[in-house]
């Protein structure tokens, strides 16, 4: 292959590659380098890696036409910067080029993925009006008891499915994150504390001891690997989480189609800055987290 190879010539060598690496990472990679490739196939490897054409490609849109993540950016640039090791290896680039390209792909300076907060405080408003048709009731206060709560914190999923009852406050003017003490505003107070009362039902279904974190299931589902089912009352996964929140949002984008773009990302973003410090002394007590059933992957 020419040193002037083309971003597609040189994206198919080192996916040809990819046999050894675990599935999962080869998948990855395979997704945002055929990205690339599709952005900038027919251009000269040198030229896209060596310019800021390489920092546009890291937050342009998806092929959906939405925009990255912030996981998906860190992700192109995990992918690029082993292209660019593969590129420099197969002598596909000069010294200086490899290096301005790791320059631009260092994690730190991934540019900021900046979201449009517009339909999320859409959908916000919406969730304070009427339950959707076809949603049920526990999923829907469910479902505005966790956006609310996404809107005051920030929190990912992965920490809101840790929660416990016990990491909120007596008055549920805080929660207790990762260490990390959230205030809560009336609005969120309101909802949480109706979902309490929603949970309450859910969990008395179960025999025995009730579990101890905050999101439980409205339904069952069974996990489509193992086949386990996870009951009504258990508690809900992060995946669940989002995949609940995508469910109601498609109901609600049947009565305002201007919903269809929001995501947990968007209400995240309206969180503000933290209202305590890691590691500050929090109100509720907090408990180590404590790990979901084995088929507790599926929205319930």
């Amino acid at each position: 292959m020419p040193r002037d190879a083309t971003v597609e010539q040189a994206v198919g060598r080192y996916l040809g590659l990819l046999g050894d690496r675990h599935p999962s990472t080869a998948r990855a990679y395979r997704w945002a380098l055929a990205n690339l490739r599709d952005a900038a196939g027919e251009e000269g490897l040198s030229h896209v890696l060596g310019s800021e054409v390489l920092a546009l490609w890291l937050v342009s849109p998806t092929g959906a036409g939405r925009e990255p993540s912030a996981a998906s950016v860190r992700q192109r640039a995990t992918a690029a910067r082993g292209l660019v090791r593969f590129a420099t290896d197969a002598r596909l680039l000069d010294a200086p080029t490899a290096q301005a390209a790791l320059e631009a792909l260092r994690r730190p300076a991934t540019p900021a993925v900046v979201r449009d907060t517009a339909p999320a405080r859409l959908l916000l408003a919406r969730a304070e009006g009427r339950r959707p048709h076809g949603v049920s009731w526990h999923v829907w206060v469910r479902f505005r008891a966790h956006a609310l709560t996404l809107a005051d914190t920030g929190a990912t999923e992965r920490d809101l499915a840790r929660a416990c009852v016990t990491d909120l406050a007596a008055d549920r003017t805080a929660l207790v994150l990762d260490g990390t003490t959230h205030g809560l505003g009336e609005p969120a107070r309101h909802a949480v504390g109706t979902w309490l009362s929603s949970r309450e039902q859910l969990v008395a279904t179960l025999q025995g001891s009730p579990p101890p974190q905050l999101w439980v299931r409205a339904h069952p589902s069974v996990h489509p690997r193992t086949g386990a089912v996870a009951a009504v009352g258990m508690p809900i996964t992060a995946r669940g989480l989002r995949k609940a929140f995508q469910d109601v949002v498609a109901a609600l984008v049947d009565g305002d189609p201007r919903l269809g773009t929001c995501t947990v990302a968007h209400v995240r973003a309206l969180a503000p800055v933290r209202t305590a410090a890691r590691g500050e002394p929090a109100t509720p007590a907090r408990r180590p987290p404590t790990g979901p059933p084995e088929g507790a992957d599926e929205p319930g």
